[in-house]
C-alpha cells in the first residue's frame, strides 16, 4: 500500500510548522523560568532553615530579600502560566489551520486573532521575566554592597 500526500496536505502541514517551532522557542523559555524558580525556592528554604536554626540571623536585610524572593516567584510564575497560555493558543491555531485547509470554510480571519492572541500572552511572558530578572538583578546588587560593607568592618 502506498501513502501519498496530497500537495494540498503538504501545504497546510508546512503552513502548522513555523507555529510548532514557535511552540518550541516557548518551551525553551518556559524551562528557563522553571529553572529560576528552582532557585527562588532553594534561596527560600535556606531562608527557611537559617531562620529555625539562628533566627536571630534574619534581620532586615535578610527579609528584604525574601520579600524580594517572594516578588520574583510570583514574577516567574505569571511568566510560566503567560508562555504556557501562548503555547496553548498556538496549538488550537494550528488545529485551525488544519481544518482551514481540509473543510472549505473561511478560518482566515480566526487563524490571525488567535496568533495574535498567542503573542500578546508571548509578549506578557516576556515582561514578566524581565521584571523577574531586573528585581534577581537588584537583588544582587544589595547582597554584594552587604559583602562589601562586611568585609571593609574586618
Amino acid at each position: 500500500m502506498e501513502f501519498i500526500l496530497s500537495p494540498n496536505a503538504v501545504d497546510i502541514i508546512q503552513l502548522a510548522l513555523a507555529p510548532i517551532f514557535l511552540i518550541v522557542g516557548i518551551g525553551t523559555l518556559v524551562n528557563v523560568a522553571t529553572g529560576r524558580v528552582g532557585r527562588v525556592i532553594d534561596r527560600a528554604r535556606w531562608f527557611e532553615a537559617l531562620g529555625r536554626q539562628q533566627p536571630s540571623c534574619i534581620d532586615g536585610e535578610a527579609r528584604l530579600e525574601i520579600r524580594a524572593l517572594n516578588k520574583r516567584l510570583r514574577l516567574a510564575n505569571w511568566s510560566i502560566n503567560f508562555l504556557i497560555a501562548s503555547a496553548l493558543v498556538i496549538c488550537f491555531d494550528i488545529i485551525l489551520l488544519m481544518i482551514n485547509g481540509l473543510i472549505s470554510v473561511n478560518l482566515d480571519t480566526t487563524i490571525l486573532v488567535t496568533f495574535m492572541i498567542s503573542i500578546a500572552l508571548l509578549t506578557g511572558g516576556l515582561i514578566a521575566f524581565f521584571f523577574e530578572v531586573s528585581l534577581a538583578t537588584a537583588s544582587l546588587k544589595i547582597n554584594v554592597l552587604k559583602v562589601q560593607r562586611l568585609t571593609k568592618d574586618k
